[in-house]
């Protein structure tokens, strides 16, 4: 996770994260948890990005996965998304797990969350 990250952060000029065992802990916990939502304040002050996937799903897959949204980003009207929290410049923290879960999909999948502190996605500071 912590290599995929900084290589795509890298790429826009954000300094390299720093894993965070805490964040760890706490992205076991929520995927453990198996629930596919947004967990709002649950986890703390944090940011946050989840993907889950059937099949071989790896972290490399979740990371490429949160970096699609690159795509819809414009400077010029910025919205939040799981790629700007990749490269949120002022996130210096991270931490990811996964867990194997039956009720996401109808299939086994493999369920990715990374917790990231100081959390980006901040409306009215777009970096």
């Amino acid at each position: 996770y912590l290599d995929m990250h900084n290589y795509f952060r890298a790429q826009y000029g954000a300094s390299a994260l720093a894993w965070s065992d805490d964040l760890q802990a706490a992205a076991q916990s929520y995927a453990d948890s198996c629930v596919f939502a947004n967990p709002g304040d649950a986890l703390g002050a944090v940011g946050t990005n989840m993907a889950a996937g059937t099949g071989t799903f790896e972290p490399t897959a979740a990371v490429q996965l949160f970096m699609s949204d690159e795509s819809s980003y414009s400077a010029a009207n910025p919205t939040y998304s799981h790629f700007t929290q990749v490269v949120w410049k002022a996130t210096t923290e991270l931490g990811c797990a996964a867990a194997l879960c039956d009720s996401i999909f109808d299939a086994p999948a493999t369920y990715h969350v990374c917790v990231y502190n100081p959390a980006g996605n901040i409306i009215g500071e777009a970096e």
